[in-house]
C-alpha cells in the first residue's frame, strides 16, 4: 500500500486537486509529500484563532502528555455525540450539524463532514484538528514552511546553486518542522493507545479510510531536498479521525416513494 505499482515503463501518477483541506496528520503528511507540486496553501485551522472553540472541545496543551490525556476525554465526548447521532438524525427535517454538536458554523465546516447516500449517512469527525499540537503544525506549514521551502528552490537545480535561503530552510524551517512533527505524532499516539479501551472510541475510529483517502500521495516519489523525519511510511501515521455510518431514514431516502408503490402495486397484482 506504501508504494504504487510501476505497471509499465515510467510510474503512474495520481493526480488529485493541488491543494485540499488539511484536516488529520496523514492529510497533513500527504500535502509534505506534496509540497513540490501543490498549490500555495491557506491554512485550515486558522478559523480557530479568529473564533475560540466551545469549552467541550478545548484541549490542553501545558504539556504533552496533558495534551493527550485531555485529547482522550474530548475524543471520548464526541465519540459519544456520533454514537447518538443515527437516532438524532431522523427527528430533524433539516439537519443542522453545528447545533447537535455544539459548535459555530464555520467550525464545523472545517471539523465535520456529513454525506448522504442513497441509502445510508456518512459522517466523519476531523479530531486531529482540535489538537493545539496540530494547529500549530498546520498554520506553521502553510505560512511558514511551505513559503520557505519554495524560496530554497536550488533544491530542483542541485547544491551548487544554493543561496541564503536554502542554508535558512535546512537550518532553521526543516529542524523546527521535523520537531513539530514528531511531538503531534506522539501526542496522537499516546491519546489512541488511552483510547484503546473506550467502546465508544473502537466503534467509530475512521483511521483506516483516513489514510486510505490519502494513499495516492505515497505512490509518487518524494520531493527533494527534505528530512526523511518528514516522510513517514503511512502505515506509522496515526489520527483520530472518528467516523460513522447509519441507515439514512426511509422518508428521506431518493425514490423511496416510488419504490414504495412499486412494491404495493405487485403485492396486489399478485392478490388477483
Amino acid at each position: 500500500m506504501e508504494n504504487g505499482k510501476t505497471g509499465g515503463r515510467q510510474p503512474n501518477r495520481v493526480k488529485r486537486p493541488r491543494h485540499s483541506l488539511i484536516r488529520s496528520l496523514p492529510a497533513l503528511a500527504a500535502q509534505i509529500r506534496q509540497i513540490d507540486r501543490c498549490a500555495l496553501p491557506a491554512s485550515t485551522t486558522q478559523v480557530f484563532s479568529k473564533r475560540t472553540l466551545a469549552p467541550a472541545y478545548r484541549v490542553q496543551n501545558h504539556t504533552g502528555a496533558k495534551e493527550s490525556l485531555t485529547a482522550v476525554t474530548t475524543v471520548s465526548q464526541v465519540a459519544d455525540r456520533l454514537r447518538r447521532m443515527a437516532k438524532a438524525y431522523g427527528e430533524w427535517q433539516e439537519f443542522d450539524i453545528s447545533a447537535f454538536f455544539d459548535l459555530w458554523p464555520e467550525h464545523a465546516r472545517r471539523l465535520v463532514a456529513l454525506e448522504e447516500r442513497v441509502s445510508t449517512v456518512n459522517v466523519t469527525f476531523y479530531a486531529d484538528m482540535l489538537l493545539p499540537s496540530f494547529q500549530r503544525i498546520e498554520q506553521y506549514w502553510a505560512q511558514e514552511f511551505f513559503p520557505a521551502y519554495q524560496s530554497a528552490q536550488s533544491f530542483a537545480r542541485g547544491t551548487e546553486n544554493c543561496s541564503s535561503f536554502t542554508a535558512h530552510f535546512l537550518e532553521f524551517e526543516q529542524p523546527k518542522m521535523c520537531a513539530y512533527l514528531e511531538k503531534l505524532t506522539d501526542i496522537v499516539s499516546d491519546a489512541r493507545r488511552e483510547l484503546w479501551n473506550d467502546i465508544g472510541f473502537l466503534g467509530s475510529t475512521a483511521g483506516g479510510d483516513e489514510k486510505a483517502h490519502w494513499q495516492w500521495a505515497w505512490r509518487n516519489p518524494p520531493p527533494p531536498g527534505l528530512d526523511e523525519r518528514l516522510l513517514p511510511p503511512l502505515r506509522q501515521l496515526p489520527t483520530l479521525t472518528l467516523g460513522v455510518e447509519f441507515p439514512l431514514p426511509a422518508y428521506r431516502q431518493p425514490d423511496r416513494v416510488r419504490r414504495l408503490r412499486r412494491t404495493w402495486e405487485s403485492a396486489s397484482w399478485r392478490e388477483r
